[in-house]
């Protein structure tokens, strides 16, 4: 006969059993439905798959941690036909892609990442831009040492770094070498994308307003596009602010001229920059330049707006020069903005967000960058003016009282800025004063030895505020005024 005690250790054993059998039909039919609803489990094909080559996320045999359906990415814009080329180098590929790459890239369906050494960052492929070079441009180039050291190097790129002097220099100048070659492989990896969009890894894009601009535009003619900057006499787009060249461009210039970037290569070492480089090869071999997209390509950064008439109703695509913890935060006040309203990213709101809290009348050691024109003694046996300085300053014969007494300290200088009506901002440093028609916050800059060269900026609060005040609210986005 069975115990009262033997009866209940079965009763809960096979209750036990039961449960234990229920909890796996349900994980069973949950896993066979997770399936179902997300049959593409595995190497995801966000961060761009390679058709038949290796930029997707490489897979280890185990399953990808991002989910298909990212519901950061609610309310994205479409970025079909668009592909995002951007460009690091090695020796800062690790500070600032891995950011990039949760944030601004997060919701891209395609990009391409260039670099001066092939490497594998979270799981992306980077890809070496050089490779291709002529041997006859790379051999006898001390621009190139950092190339073959990093190539060299058997353990951690920083690590290696450390013992190159000249870090930054070095990598500046091989890095000119890189955005013909970054066009040409981005066409044969990738043809067919109506825009290609270039851009730097210190680059932030807002999306919405890129694509916006973009879709305005046509594509079927060959176009490049970008915020125009000018070296002896020749235009180019700024590649830091960003540079959109067409399909038709990218199938006239690549596609049809094999090899086109080996071509330019021997010119490349004579010249200071990659983007000047490649505004002249595609002027030479299929007649076209630079088109304006300014200020939806900017190469300013928040703190560094000039705000004011030229930008404050505008769009704003892109800011340059920008920190992985600014591309983070900046990131973060899109989303939440954007969750909110659909309309325009504008100048504006920058300024509400990132100046106008931090906006005081007077930073001590800081550089707020006014160069507008400038007050000092042009007579004073103490300084040696440079030419661009004198060329900015104001004469004795058409000063004010307080403009003539400007030059003599930060007190002066902040007055004479207060009687001027177009003057929003000063800045004083070694019986200079100088002043500006615009309104941003600068940085802060080190403390000289010398007491009277240690810089001080201020800014006209009043006037600022009442300048905003009058604006009101905007009708409108402005965009660039460039023909479809």
């Amino acid at each position: 006969m069975i115990s009262n005690r033997s009866f209940t250790v079965i009763f809960f054993a096979f209750i036990s059993a039961v449960v234990l059998l229920i909890t796996a039909q349900r994980l069973d039919q949950w896993d066979n439905k997770a399936s179902l609803e997300n049959p593409s489990i595995g190497p995801t094909s966000v961060g761009a798959p390679d058709k038949g080559q290796d930029n997707a996320p490489i897979s280890h045999g185990l399953q990808s941690l991002r989910p298909d359906h990212d519901p950061i990415c609610d309310g994205f814009p479409d970025t079909s036909g668009i592909l995002l080329v951007m460009k690091t180098g090695a020796s800062e590929s690790f500070d600032k892609l891995p950011t990039h790459l949760i944030t601004t890239l997060r919701c891209l369906p395609d990009f391409l990442l260039f670099s001066d050494l092939d490497q594998h960052i979270a799981g992306y492929h980077v890809r070496d831009s050089l490779e291709t070079v002529l041997n006859t441009a790379k051999d006898d180039n001390h621009e190139f040492d950092l190339y073959r050291q990093q190539k060299e190097c058997v353990i951690d790129q920083d690590m290696c770094a450390k013992n190159i002097d000249g870090l930054q220099d070095a990598g500046w100048n091989l890095d000119k070498y890189k955005n013909i070659h970054m066009a040409e492989k981005a066409h044969r990896l990738r043809p067919g994308y109506d825009w290609y969009f270039f851009v730097d890894a210190d680059t932030y894009i807002s999306w919405h307003n890129l694509v916006h601009m973009l879709r305005k535009l046509d594509p079927t003619r060959p176009r490049y596009l970008g915020s125009p900057t000018v070296i002896g006499g020749h235009l180019f787009a700024h590649g830091g602010s960003g540079y959109a060249v067409s399909r038709a461009a990218m199938m006239e210039f690549a596609g049809q001229n094999p090899g086109i970037a080996n071509k330019y290569d021997p010119q490349v070492k004579s010249v200071c920059c990659g983007d000047y480089m490649f505004a002249v090869s595609l002027n030479e071999t299929i007649g076209i330049t630079v088109e304006s997209l300014w200020p939806i390509t900017n190469g300013e950064k928040p703190s560094m707006f000039p705000f004011g008439n030229r930008q404050w109703c505008h769009a704003i695509g892109t800011m340059h020069h920008m920190s992985s913890e600014e591309v983070s935060e900046f990131w973060e006040f899109e989303r939440k903005r954007y969750a909110q309203t659909q309309e325009p990213l504008l100048v504006k709101e920058v300024y509400h967000k990132y100046f106008e809290p931090r906006l005081v009348p007077v930073r001590e050691d800081w550089d707020n960058y006014s160069d507008g024109w400038y007050y000092i003694d042009l007579d004073s046996p103490d300084h040696d003016w440079e030419g661009w300085r004198k060329d900015r300053s104001t004469g004795e014969e058409n000063k004010s009282e307080l403009q003539k007494l400007a030059h003599l300290s930060a007190d002066d200088c902040a007055r004479a800025c207060d009687e001027h009506a177009d003057c929003f901002q000063w800045a004083y440093t070694n019986e200079c004063c100088a002043m500006k028609a615009s309104f941003q916050l600068g940085k802060p800059v080190k403390r000289p030895h010398e007491a009277k060269e240690r810089m001080v900026s201020g800014w006209a609060v009043a006037k600022i505020v009442q300048w905003i005040e009058a604006q009101g609210e905007c009708r409108e986005a402005i965009w660039p005024d460039t023909k479809p």
